[in-house]
């Protein structure tokens, strides 16, 4: 499985959901395996976070040799939620899913424990699964915008729920940054 998930893309995300039997990673539309619920051992965040430092020409030009005490530093922010658990055999894996912020990797780490508990648990073998129902659609019936009536905004980016009275202002997802999709004849909730 760690193979399959070291071939995901840097710039595709890898869900991590819980179900009443398993935790199932996604990426994408594509299932990547699953990890029983009564094999786990253990969940961590892992900060994989580093600082880059870099002279460049025209700070050398204009400091000189104090460049050596003034480097231009470059922040990259990468985390990584290690899953420990055991196989049907016996035998202990580690598996690492690659999360590029903090907030995903806080909520991942906490719907992964949740899944733990045996509250956590009794709930999931109590909730049947969602089924997803599609139908088509005509243009007309598309290019109509839907009542807003749900308290809550969903980011259609990396597809995570928020209450609206939550969010900062800006109209920006807290997790990926990227602005909500929004009509632009609409009242904007964050004004």
């Amino acid at each position: 499985m760690q193979e399959l998930l070291d071939a995901v893309p840097a710039d595709q995300k890898v869900a991590c959901l819980p179900i009443p039997e398993a935790l199932v990673l996604y990426a994408g539309d594509k299932e990547l395996g699953r990890i029983p619920l009564d094999g786990l051992v253990d969940a961590s965040v892992i900060d994989d976070s580093k600082v880059e430092k870099h002279y460049t020409l025209s700070r050398i030009l204009t400091i000189g040799p104090l460049v050596l005490l003034f480097p231009k530093k470059t922040f990259h922010e990468a985390y990584r939620l290690c899953i420990q658990w055991k196989d049907s055999g016996g035998e202990f894996n580690f598996t690492d899913i690659r999360i590029p912020t903090r907030i995903m990797a806080d909520h991942m780490l906490k719907s992964v424990q949740w899944g733990l508990t045996p509250e956590g648990r009794a709930k999931l073998s109590q909730t049947p699964p969602k089924t997803i129902h599609w139908k088509a659609t005509t243009a007309k019936e598309q290019r109509k915008p839907a009542p807003e009536t749900s308290p809550f905004i969903t980011c259609g980016n990396c597809t995570v729920e928020f209450r609206k009275t939550d969010l900062p202002p800006g109209g920006k997802c807290p997790v990926c940054g990227k602005r909500f999709n929004v009509d632009a004849g609409k009242d904007h909730w964050w004004k």
